[in-house]
Formats: C-alpha cells, sequence, structure tokens
C-alpha cells in the first residue's frame, strides 16, 4: 500500500512538471518513483526516504549544473533579425569595469563594451549584440541586412 502513495506522488509531481515546465519537479517525480519501486520491492520506509533524499538531491545538482552550463555557453550576440543591431546609442555614464549605462529608445540601459577602443561619457556607439538586457556595444558599426 505504501507503494501506491510513492507512485501516486510521483505522478502528481510528473503533471506539475508538465505544467510548470521546471525540471525540478522532473527531479522530484523520478525521486518519488524510484521511493515507490524500492517499497514495491520490500524495502523498509526508512530505506524508501533514503532512496528518494540521494536520487532527488543528486538529480537537482544534476539540474543545477546543465542550467549553470547552458546559461555560460549562451552567444553574447544576437540573432541577426535583431531590429537593435548596428543602432546607435550615447553613452551616459561610465560604470566600474567594462559597464556603461547609455540612452537608447528613450531609456536607460546598461551596456557591456567591448574591448576596441577607448570610452568616454557622451560619446556614441554602436550596439554590436545583446546579452539579456545587457547591450554589447561597439565602436564600430556592425553590418545589418
Amino acid at each position: 500500500m505504501t507503494h501506491t502513495i510513492w507512485l501516486v506522488a510521483a505522478l502528481l509531481a510528473l503533471i506539475a512538471e508538465f505544467m510548470s515546465g521546471t525540471f525540478y519537479l522532473l527531479v522530484l517525480a523520478l525521486a518519488l518513483a524510484m521511493a515507490g519501486l524500492g517499497s514495491l520491492a520490500g524495502a523498509s520506509e526508512t530505506l524508501c526516504w533514503l532512496l528518494a533524499s540521494l536520487s532527488g538531491s543528486i538529480g537537482v545538482g544534476c539540474v543545477a549544473r546543465w542550467r549553470a552550463r547552458q546559461r555560460r555557453g549562451r552567444p553574447t550576440t544576437t540573432a541577426v533579425d535583431d531590429p537593435d543591431l548596428g543602432q546607435t546609442v550615447c553613452i551616459s555614464t561610465l560604470l566600474d569595469g567594462r559597464l556603461a549605462r547609455v540612452h537608447y529608445r528613450g531609456t536607460e540601459w546598461q551596456a557591456r563594451l567591448s574591448g576596441d577602443g577607448p570610452w568616454q561619457a557622451g560619446m556614441q556607439a554602436y550596439i554590436h549584440g545583446r546579452d539579456g538586457n545587457v547591450l554589447i556595444l561597439s565602436l564600430k558599426q556592425t553590418e545589418t541586412r
């Protein structure tokens, strides 16, 4: 009877995964299924909890590592059909490192400065790419369609 509870909980977590799209709920569903299979095999309740905990912890670690690799591997430039590529911006303020605030489309944006020149506040630059909401700037205008 205990195996039924584990497997129903795994099924509910799987359904929640399908509705939310996070891999963490999939890991939870797999961990609960492992405990259910352990219970079906005759394992004690303590061992089932241990199976669920260990498999869940290992799974969460694997998903977190995979997501971190996905974020690092993301290209910093956007697709060629991005209408912002090649547009002119005005550098408002230079920040620490290679970051700046720029005025573009009526508001202030954070920007990363490429290593192609001496940067100064008030100068114009071109949008070379984008990393999320951070504009990547260059002193040279990029080729557009």
